[in-house]
């Protein structure tokens, strides 16, 4: 399994912008109002940093995954055990993507259907794609949903621009402060944690070293999007109500009207995010399989999946309604935890693994 530069940027792309911009931004505009904005600027350029953290730690040894190179650098024991926290996460998170997936699509086109069953066939696409194509077939649907993904986006700005007002943006910073920009950007900032999922990604890359710039592109690209998704719905909505909605960024898409004759394009905004959500969920459930296996050391990953899936399908039951998938989840301090911890572990390793490399080359160079 190789992908491609352009590939790796879809990915992050994807995988980062599409849930990002559904479930984060109704918690910062709570906290910021309308300095929203703001507080999704200082959760990039946090982003971008744990992203170069993640590529330069997975370039000190570009040929094994972050499974192997963590046992590389601080021996085989201490190496797993320190890896299993990540687990931790991936599992919960596979669990709450799955669950937020069906939420959104039994809240935006089937409120009949009971949400198991929303939530079985969302898996049966990932597990086809994971299984038959793994990691390469993921980025094959990335690369080509991604522009439409993005068209959507800019497609949804442009259209809502005859509803916006400027002046719901101001006054810039006097009414919220540092201390409510700073808590906006804590939910996104969460979200963030799923760049520490492409420390697993990075060794299937055919050049690694597009792997700084094509990371570079996709969170930077994924922060400018979401900045612009939060200023459209400040400008329509104003700084009170949209932190009151589950999805401010698709109530906004069914305000839009233009001349009467361009109407209900939620429908297509909807369609076009569940290749979002897709992505996402095949991406972690593939990561997490594939970790697992290499953490059990099983050559072949696939059978895991019979296992995995069970697992993640079971923890997207355990919360009982929307409000614990997305608010308490969110607010609570296991995620938190694990993201600090994975930013924490990150260092360390390219700590230890420098100081190893350099011992290494010191030893080799006499000769």
């Amino acid at each position: 399994m190789k992908i491609s530069g352009l590939q790796l940027f879809w990915l992050i792309l994807n995988t980062i912008t599409g849930l990002g911009i559904l479930f984060t931004l109704s918690p910062a505009i709570a906290e910021a109002k309308q300095d929203a904005w703001i507080s999704i600027t200082l959760s990039g350029i946090i982003g971008i940093c744990m992203m170069i953290l993640a590529v330069k730690v997975s370039l000190l040894y570009p040929e094994q995954t972050f499974i192997q190179y963590s046992q590389t650098i601080l021996g085989k024991w201490l190496g797993k055990i320190l890896v299993v926290p990540y687990f931790i996460m991936w599992y919960s998170v596979s669990g709450i993507i799955l669950r937020n997936s069906s939420e959104f699509i039994y809240v935006a086109l089937f409120n009949e259907t009971p949400l198991t069953v929303l939530s079985i066939v969302v898996l049966i696409l990932a597990i086809y794609v994971v299984y038959t194509g793994g990691l390469e077939g993921i980025a094959r649907c990335s690369e080509l949903m991604g522009p439409f993904i993005v068209l959507m986006l800019l497609g949804t700005f442009v259209l809502s621009l005859n509803q916006s007002d400027w002046q719901q943006l101001t006054p810039v910073y006097a009414d919220s402060g540092w201390k409510s920009i700073l808590k906006g950007a804590i939910p996104l900032v969460a979200f963030y944690g799923d760049i520490i999922l492409f420390v697993m990604v990075f060794r299937f890359l055919r050049d690694f070293r597009q792997a700084f710039t094509r990371s570079m592109w996709g969170i930077a690209v994924s922060s400018i999007l979401t900045i612009a998704a939060t200023a459209m719905i400040i400008m329509t909505f104003g700084s009170t109500l949209p932190s009151r909605m589950w999805f401010p960024f698709l109530s906004m898409t069914r305000f839009i009207s233009v001349l009467g004759f361009i109407e209900n394009v939620d429908i297509f905004v909807v369609i076009i995010w569940m290749f979002s959500v897709f992505i996402k969920l095949s991406l972690y459930l593939f990561v997490t399989i594939y970790g697992t296996a290499q953490w059990l050391n099983m050559k072949d990953w696939r059978k895991l999946i019979w296992i995995v899936v069970p697992i993640i399908f079971l923890y997207s039951l355990l919360p009982k309604n929307i409000t614990e998938v997305v608010v308490d989840y969110q607010q609570s301090l296991l995620p938190r935890a694990l993201l600090i911890y994975a930013c924490v572990f990150l260092l360390l390793l390219w700590i230890v693994g420098l100081i190893r490399k350099k011992r290494s080359n010191k030893k080799v160079s006499p000769q």
